[in-house]
Parts: C-alpha cells; structure tokens; sequence
C-alpha cells in the first residue's frame, strides 16, 4: 500500500498545471454525467479511460481520476458488492488507449488513427457487456445455463446506450484533441502526443 501511495504523490508532483486542470475537469464532468438523470450506463468513464491511455497521461495519475470518479459519485449512488469488477473493466480501458488506440509513434490523427479509436471504444464496451454481467450472473443468477442466459439476455437492452455512451464520449474527446491540433499546426502525421441487468456506470 505504501508502494502505492509513493508511487500517487511521485506521479502527482511531475504533472504541469494544465495536466491537473484537465484531470479535475474530467473528474468533474464523469461525476456530474453519472449523478445526472441519463440513459443507463450512457457515461464517459470508459471514454475518459480510452483517451488517457492514447494520449500517454501517466497511468496512475489517469487510474486515479477514473477511481476517484467513480467513488465520489458512487457516494451518491450507493456502493455495491460488484464494484471492484465495474473499477477494473473501466481501467481496462487506459490499456486499450495505450496499446492499440495510440500508434507506435504517438497519436497520430488520420483514417487509421480514427478506425483504432472506434475499435478501442467498441471493444471495451463489449468487454464491459462481458464482465461485468458475467460477474452479475456469479452474484445473482442460478449457476446453470439458462441462469448464464437469462442474465445476458436482460442486459442486452442496456448494451446500446453502453456503446452509444462510450462511441458519443470518446468522439468529443478525440475530436476537441483533433481541433486542437488542427489550430496549433500538428494534425496529420506528425506526433502529437508521446460502465435485472448490470447497470452501475
């Protein structure tokens, strides 16, 4: 734990103020998203995950964002006993960012940068659907195949606004880092940067 909590305040006492502004707008607008009336699991948690892991925000200081997003508004909400599940599903997506959404050169804004960025949200919102009902049909379902069933089957209705919540989110992101580079001259090729159905996102 010590390990940790050095390594937190290491990776906080390195980050410029631009980068603390944009962590706290983005803690900010994910708690505001998920304590405002919305669509089930239409959030930009996963969203937020995807575009740090791509744009290289150093990986405890984005996992931090996104845990303390979660638990601030997860105060409001209610905890639960599946939370570490939901926790671990979305960090999976600083993964996703970093590996296959950020190119071997930075994120470079072109076709194939926004055909990774589609596939990278896509796929975490299905690893999402997965998991975390997967986990719900463990905690709640009768361990048999037509309980497996059942669960996946309730849940279905909630996956759009799952997919459609990440894909909205992660456009905005993407697209104002985009704007951005267009306005400051570093667009195209050059390297601009080194969620009874499961509902509780």
């Amino acid at each position: 734990m010590n390990t940790i909590t050095t390594r937190i305040r290491r990776s906080l006492s390195t980050i410029s103020t631009s980068q603390v502004a944009m962590i706290g707008a983005a803690m900010a607008v994910a708690v505001a998203a998920r304590l405002l009336p919305h669509p089930p699991n239409f959030t930009p948690m996963a969203a937020i995950g995807l575009f740090a892991g791509a744009v290289c925000l150093r990986p405890v200081v984005a996992a931090s964002a996104i845990v303390g997003a979660m638990l601030i508004s997860d105060l409001f909400l209610g905890f639960h006993t599946l939370m570490p599940i939901v926790y671990g599903c979305l960090l999976v997506n600083l993964v996703i960012g970093a590996r296959f959404v950020r190119g071997a050169n930075g994120l470079q804004f072109g076709a194939a940068s926004c055909g990774r960025i589609i596939a990278g949200s896509l796929i975490g919102s299905v690893l999402f659907f997965l998991v975390t009902n997967f986990a719900h049909f463990l905690a709640f379902y009768p361990p048999t195949m037509g309980g497996l069933a059942a669960c996946y089957t309730a849940a279905i209705p909630f996956f759009q606004f799952t997919v459609s919540g990440d894909l909205a989110y992660t456009g905005v992101m993407f697209g104002s880092l985009a704007l951005i580079s267009i306005k400051s001259g570093s667009f195209v090729g050059t390297r601009t940067f080194a969620t009874q159905s499961f509902n509780a996102r």
